[in-house]
């Protein structure tokens, strides 16, 4: 069972013995459901919505990526929801903080992160720059809305494109936020 306490900028989130700090924007990202309307409105962007898997699930993460100092993180909270990439995996990147997906043949491999909808072409080339690592790549994720529905939805996704051999197998680590943070 999981009892969150709130301050002014972390939500403490207790599961059993472990105790994790979670910046506020981020707990209110997750929280964060959109009603069929509001989701049908959202995707009417010329910019499909960028789902991410690391680091920049964390709004604080997105307004440093997007070069933007001064940027709301609550601003961007509120065009985010929780998702599922299905048929892809996430790997550690050895000496990196930050992960990487590929795709998988495995039906059941999953990865859990946040899409982030209602970006502007200029963010999503200052995010393109960012991730140069990686190459965005059209997917299909899936969110849930307000009253429970679930909804696949076209997104993109970074995926890693600088060789295999400085990935970190599942067995051997994987990685979370909660480690990162």
């Amino acid at each position: 069972m999981s009892e969150a306490l709130t301050s002014t900028d972390t939500t403490t989130e207790v599961t059993g013995s472990a105790t994790t700090k979670l910046p506020k924007s981020y707990s209110r990202a997750l929280q964060n459901r959109f009603t069929a309307h509001d989701l049908t409105t959202l995707l009417g962007s010329s910019v499909k919505p960028a789902f991410f898997y690391g680091s920049l699930m964390l709004p604080e993460m997105l307004v440093y990526a997007l070069g933007d100092s001064d940027g709301d993180e609550d601003a961007l909270a509120k065009r985010m929801t929780p998702a599922i990439l299905r048929k892809h995996q996430r790997f550690g990147i050895r000496g990196l903080s930050y992960p990487a997906v590929l795709p998988s043949e495995n039906d059941t491999d999953t990865v859990s992160g946040m899409v982030l909808f209602g970006l502007t072409k200029t963010q999503q080339e200052e995010l393109d720059w960012y991730e140069s690592q990686y190459e965005r790549t059209p997917v299909q994720v899936e969110v849930e809305l307000v009253d429970g529905t679930k909804k696949m939805i076209a997104a993109e996704v970074y995926i890693w494109k600088s060789g295999d051999e400085r990935l970190i197998a599942l067995e051997e680590q994987v990685w979370s936020l909660e480690n990162f943070l």
